[in-house]
């Protein structure tokens, strides 16, 4: 393993949805490819990795596939894991200007700087519920996976980021085996314990003005709250 790696890294849930593209093109450049959220490889487990088997600095480099996005987030989880693993001998730079599309080429270490330890992950703004009035879970077990469930996945949360309501109206959660496999891929719209399957990429745009048309109703989960699990 080289002493230095440099890390590509996803924002946003829409940009995972192009998980294998994405981690092909980091491939290619001999760089290696983590999310934030989604599909994927999550950047905390490849930091851990990396720190396992003895690399010494990484460079971290915000990408957006999609439209820009603030990369703060990639700064704050980066400065939590240097917090929280005081043992770890891999020190993390990191480069605040974002690479727009799939790289072509690596960036320029120039410029990039080397975080410090901080407890970066909570804060009063970060207390509240989404105003999403639906949750669309997406089975990704054997059977969805083996039957397109990945595609159909990816497919929708493109077309509800196109409508504006990924995140805002509707959160999207891929989970494990949902059970009626012979209907696969399944999908289920909460909070209506509505089932369809099989759902296939074809189904996306009639399956996102279904949820669309659903979010017209219901009250926002914001206004519930979280719970304590002892409640």
């Amino acid at each position: 393993m080289s002493q230095s790696v440099t890390l590509l890294a996803t924002l946003s849930l829409a940009d995972s949805y192009s998980w294998p593209e994405f981690n092909e093109a980091a491939t290619r450049l001999g760089a290696v490819a983590v999310t934030m959220q989604g599909s994927g490889v999550g950047m905390v487990e490849q930091l851990d990795h990396l720190a396992a088997t003895g690399v010494e600095r990484v460079y971290l480099v915000p990408v957006n596939l999609a439209e820009p996005l603030p990369t703060s987030w990639l700064g704050r989880v980066a400065r939590w894991w240097v917090a929280h693993r005081p043992e770890a001998q891999l020190e993390v730079w990191y480069q605040t200007k974002a690479v727009l599309g799939l790289p072509t080429e690596l960036p320029s270490q120039q410029g990039a700087r080397r975080l410090q330890a901080k407890d970066s992950l909570t804060s009063p703004d970060w207390e509240q519920v989404p105003p999403v009035r639906r949750h669309v879970l997406v089975c990704r077990g054997p059977r969805c996976s083996a039957k397109g469930a990945a595609a159909l996945s990816a497919k929708l949360g493109a077309e509800l980021y196109r409508r504006d309501l990924l995140d805002t109206g509707v959160l999207v959660t891929q989970t494990g085996c949902m059970y009626p496999c012979n209907q696969a891929p399944v999908v289920v719209i909460q909070p209506d314990m509505e089932w369809l399957g099989p759902v296939g990429e074809d189904d996306v745009a009639a399956l996102a003005d279904r949820i669309e048309a659903a979010c017209q109703e219901g009250v926002p989960a914001s206004s519930r709250g979280v719970s304590q699990a002892t409640d």
